[in-house]
Order: structure tokens, then C-alpha cells, then sequence
């Protein structure tokens, strides 16, 4: 925590600014009218962070891992009685669980690699 920073966006009105999604902004309003708020930096942290390609291939290697993970214990829990899955549906359960853990490990991984590939964006600090 020694080298958080801080910067001053105007946060949105209900925690998401619902106008810029499409803009690539969600956590901050263009509204000049609204009030700045002074909060911690954690995109400047973030790209510190997933720079660094050791890092990004750590952090990639053991989603993957827990991807794995994720899919093997589905597959083993998906026939249990205690879930009462009938015995025609546990195959095609077992397919949606194994769409739903890759959609998971897919925004995980999405977030670190664009970040990797994508040009810093200048953030204002303040102290």
C-alpha cells in the first residue's frame, strides 16, 4: 500500500456510469457538474502489474489451473444424488457447467491480456 496513488474522477451517479460502457469508461462521469472525489488508483496499479510479461504468464498459467480445476469437479459433482439431476440431463449439465467455467476463466484471462496489449491511458494522480 506504500505506493498507492490517488486521482480525482467524478464517480457516477449508482456506482456504474451506465452513458460510457460502450465508451470504455464505467467507473468515472464526463459531468463536469458532478463533484470530484479523491480515490485510490487501481488502474495505474493494474497496468504496473500485467506489464510485466513474467507476471502475465503466472497469473495466465494458474487460471488455467484453476480452469482445470473448475472443469474436472464439475464433471465429478454434476451425477451426485445430493444435486438430483436426473440421469438423461447430467451429460448435457455437465456441458453447461463446462461453458459457464470457460466464460469464467475466459474474463479472467481477458482483463490481464488486454492490459497487457493495450496502451497506457494517462491518469492524473493527486496526493
Amino acid at each position: 500500500w506504500s505506493k498507492m496513488t490517488y486521482t480525482i474522477p467524478p464517480p457516477p451517479t449508482y456506482f456504474v456510469a451506465f452513458p460510457g460502457v460502450l465508451e470504455g469508461r464505467v467507473f468515472y462521469e464526463t459531468d463536469e457538474s458532478i463533484p470530484l472525489t479523491r480515490v485510490r488508483d487501481l488502474y495505474t496499479r493494474e497496468v504496473e502489474l500485467f506489464k510485466d510479461f513474467g507476471t502475465v504468464v503466472l497469473y495466465t498459467a494458474c487460471i488455467v489451473v484453476f480452469w482445470a480445476h473448475m472443469l474436472i469437479g464439475w464433471k465429478k459433482l454434476t451425477p451426485a444424488d445430493a444435486l438430483q439431476i436426473p440421469k438423461d440431463h447430467v451429460q448435457t449439465v455437465t456441458y453447461m457447467g463446462w461453458i459457464a467455467a470457460s466464460a469464467i476463466a475466459s474474463m479472467y484471462l481477458s482483463v490481464v491480456w488486454f492490459t497487457y496489449f493495450a496502451p497506457v491511458q494517462y491518469v492524473e494522480h493527486v496526493a
